[in-house]
């Protein structure tokens, strides 16, 4: 199990409803992997400022409302997942409202959930995170598996990771 750095230490002790995304990571804007989320047209600053994390009862894990827009994170998984896990969904889902503020469709069914482009980027930044802070590659696959994808989709979208990432390091495979 790697540990945490203080910057990816999420708060755990809000109750339900809406956040700034820096009320559960208020030490966020250290983390290496922030520079990989913001662009040319989205500083990191205002998407800090403006991020909201709405905490509910229900079912799931974590994911993004582009109505809100905000992140959506199910209460149990923010009070009882794996610290590691919660840090990287955080960070991927940020990565969705960056993309989602640039205008970019979060849910085209037209493409397979492991292949669309939003959601690769969303991986990458969470795998190079992980790898960064000392995780293996069972941990990665563990942590890329969930109840909507199948081995198979687990490998593509290792896959698509490593060539989104492409700057020459090891595959992940």
């Amino acid at each position: 199990m790697v540990d945490l750095p203080d910057y990816a230490r999420v708060v755990r002790t809000l109750s339900a409803g809406e956040y700034a995304y820096v009320a559960l990571l208020p030490r966020a804007i250290e983390s290496p992997a922030i520079p990989r989320i913001a662009s040319p047209s989205t500083p990191i600053g205002p998407l800090l400022d403006s991020a909201r994390v709405r905490i509910e009862p229900g079912d799931g894990y974590i994911w993004v409302d582009d109505e809100a827009p905000a992140i959506v994170l199910i209460e149990h998984y923010y009070q009882n997942g794996n610290p590691l896990d919660l840090y990287l969904d955080l960070l991927h889902e940020l990565t969705h409202l960056r993309q989602l503020g640039e205008g970019h469709g979060l849910w085209d069914e037209s493409l397979p959930y492991v292949d669309r482009p939003t959601e690769i980027e969303g991986y990458a930044v969470a795998v190079e995170e992980g790898l960064r802070l000392g995780m293996t590659r069972d941990e990665i696959v563990r942590h890329l598996s969930n109840p909507w994808m199948t081995r198979a989709d687990v490998r593509r979208i290792l896959r698509n990771v490593d060539r989104f990432l492409g700057n020459g390091r090891p595959e992940l495979l």
